[in-house]
């Protein structure tokens, strides 16, 4: 049963418009330990408060106390939970896992033992039609888990794990490592500074085989990656320890030829890598970033060799975690990163946020420059819909006052969207912002989370934001979404992927009646199409049915075989796509 809680702001104005000068400002940073430091910096005159020619509205502010020590990371999740066909919003506070409406209501929520730090993955693990939800917990005490739930928030047999009361880093990632059909949960453990273990679990609580959990030399690093990097049919592991170098386990946990990779000067936290195929050679590359005495940006063979052009040094330690993607669907990828960089001149504007093609060149209008660096998220998404994608990111700075900032930049190098920054409560350094329609009133909304931290001196809190961006919602705009670009966080990403939200041409339309239906599916298109390709898509991005046929402006298929739901109709003639979102009732 759902029960109503107090919003803490309701209608508010989401922009925080002052008309003094903003002189001081607080720059936070992230320590080896996982505790946050804050410092008082002096912020340009009037920063980010010019004249708005947008207004958005922050929906609802949900709070609650937090850890007094440790911050979340990496933002929240959206996923339609209930199979309602709207998403929900789920996020850990402290030791408590909260599902919410829409409209700011809890849905349920779930006491944990340890503390939430990442976002939950979400997957349909044995493709039921159900979802399940994946939370690691840590924090000090130990008190660690990894728990597996259904949608209502109740634990799933055999679950919760407990490893010794190991912290369990990062967030899990769902993906088939032993490639019998259903999703594994591969997750780390820190035992202690020198030692880990990578465990990769069957939904029964088990290994996948007698060979797991594998152990590397020191802390687990990041959320693994996982995809088959050697182009064998089978899938590969990919994880760091912190001090000890780049590792690759193949599904029977033995570590690649030349792995791990070790270089005393390099160092990795957080920054969970992308894999994908750069070169169109069908073997993966890792991309991603690190700190250490030669922090930068990587490419990284799966020989342990790196890519010619990388790595690119930065002039200080980054955690930025990648986004790769095809933006302009011509079979290229391109890569984004970030940097912290931050000036200590008011005014003077530093490389932030870094677009990279795949031989570490820089893209057009980028690096962007900007005061005030960001180690988090990077979503990208036509927010103001006009046709140009921007990149959403959040920022290592509040103002004097404690408001901190979501920021959008264009693409096409025209600067920050109008009605940015966003002006959450509180810090948003490290994490980020997602998009959709979680009201489910046809406009797209931004939720980012953000926090406050006084060092004792007060009560934290962490709250979830939510916005009204004022434009149509459509989900072809929507090219990556959250932490590693979707639930699973496998951090696989391919050429034409298709991950709940899709890269399609935004600039026609499928229209579906009825819609939800009981799986009669009719669609009408713009024209008729050729040798079209009908795909449809699960919402954690597996394909449920495919056709290949000539397509008539009108179509109609019978479905009713589909778990109730929400998918993703494509249809493409090989040059565009178009696609529609479906419910089944």
């Amino acid at each position: 049963m759902k029960k109503t809680t107090t919003l803490l702001s309701l209608l508010f104005l989401g922009i925080i418009a002052t008309t003094n000068a903003q002189q001081q400002g607080k720059k936070a940073s992230l320590n080896e330990d996982g505790t946050i430091s804050v410092e008082i910096v002096t912020l340009p005159e009037n920063y980010y408060n010019q004249e708005k020619s947008q207004v958005f509205d922050l929906l609802w502010r949900y709070g609650q106390p937090a850890n007094p020590t440790f911050k979340n990371t990496r933002g929240t999740t959206l996923a339609d939970i209930d199979n309602d066909g709207v998403e929900e919003i789920l996020y850990g506070i402290w030791n408590t896992l909260y599902a919410l409406e829409g409209d700011g209501t809890v849905l349920w929520e779930k006491p944990v033992s340890g503390t939430i730090l990442l976002p939950p993955t979400v997957a349909d693990l044995d493709d039921d039609g159900t979802l399940e939800i994946i939370v690691n917990t840590g924090g000090i005490p130990n008190a660690g888990r990894v728990y597996l739930l259904d949608p209502l928030g109740n634990d799933l047999p055999g679950w919760p794990l407990n490893f010794s009361n190991h912290w369990m880093l990062n967030a899990p990632a769902a993906a088939d490592v032993d490639g019998d059909g259903v999703l594994d949960i591969i997750t780390g453990e820190r035992v202690a500074s020198a030692q880990g273990f990578v465990h990769a679990i069957k939904m029964d609580g088990t290994p996948i085989n007698a060979n797991w959990p594998v152990e590397i030399a020191a802390t687990p690093a990041f959320t693994p990656s996982i995809a088959d990097v050697d182009n064998d049919g089978n899938a590969d592991v990919v994880i760091a320890a912190s001090s000890a170098g780049m590792y690759i386990f193949d599904k029977q946990g033995q570590v690649f030829p030349g792995f791990p990779v070790f270089d005393p000067n390099v160092k990795y936290s957080y920054q969970s890598p992308i894999l994908a195929d750069l070169d169109n050679d069908e073997d993966l590359e890792i991309i991603g970033s690190n700190h250490g005495d030669a922090p930068g940006f990587y490419v990284m063979e799966h020989d342990g060799t790196y890519k010619a052009g990388w790595p690119i040094a930065t002039s200080e330690w980054t955690y930025s975690p990648p986004t790769v993607l095809d933006i302009n669907a011509d079979g290229t990828f391109e890569i984004f990163m970030s940097d912290r960089n931050t000036s200590g001149t008011p005014g003077a504007q530093l490389p932030t946020v870094y677009g990279l093609t795949a031989e570490g060149n820089n893209l057009p209008n980028f690096p962007i420059e900007k005061y005030g660096g960001t180690e988090g998220v990077l979503s990208i998404a036509d927010i103001n819909n006009d046709g140009v994608f921007e990149v959403i990111f959040p920022s290592v700075l509040t103002d004097a006052a404690g408001i901190g900032y979501i920021h959008a930049y264009s693409l096409d190098g025209s600067g920050e969207v109008p009605g940015f920054p966003l002006r959450p409560r509180g810090f948003t350094f490290l994490n980020g912002a997602v998009v959709g329609d979680v009201d489910n009133d046809g406009l797209l909304d931004l939720t980012a989370n953000s926090y406050t931290q006084t060092f004792g001196s007060g009560v934290d809190s962490t709250f979830v934001n939510v916005y009204n961006l004022n434009v149509p919602y459509n989900p072809d705009n929507i090219k990556r979404n959250g932490y590693k670009g979707n639930n699973t966080r496998d951090g696989f990403v391919e050429i034409e992927e298709i991950v709940g939200v899709t890269d399609f041409n935004a600039s026609s339309v499928i229209s579906i009646f009825p819609n939800p239906s009981e799986g009669i599916l009719t669609f009408n298109i713009p024209q008729e199409i050729l040798n079209a390709k009908v795909k449809i898509y699960s919402v954690d991005g597996k394909a449920v049915f495919s056709e290949e046929r000539n397509l008539e402006t009108t179509s109609t298929y019978n479905l009713k075989h589909l778990n109730s739901g929400l998918y993703f109709v494509s249809i493409s003639d090989g040059k565009k796509t178009i696609t529609a979102k479906w419910v089944k009732k």
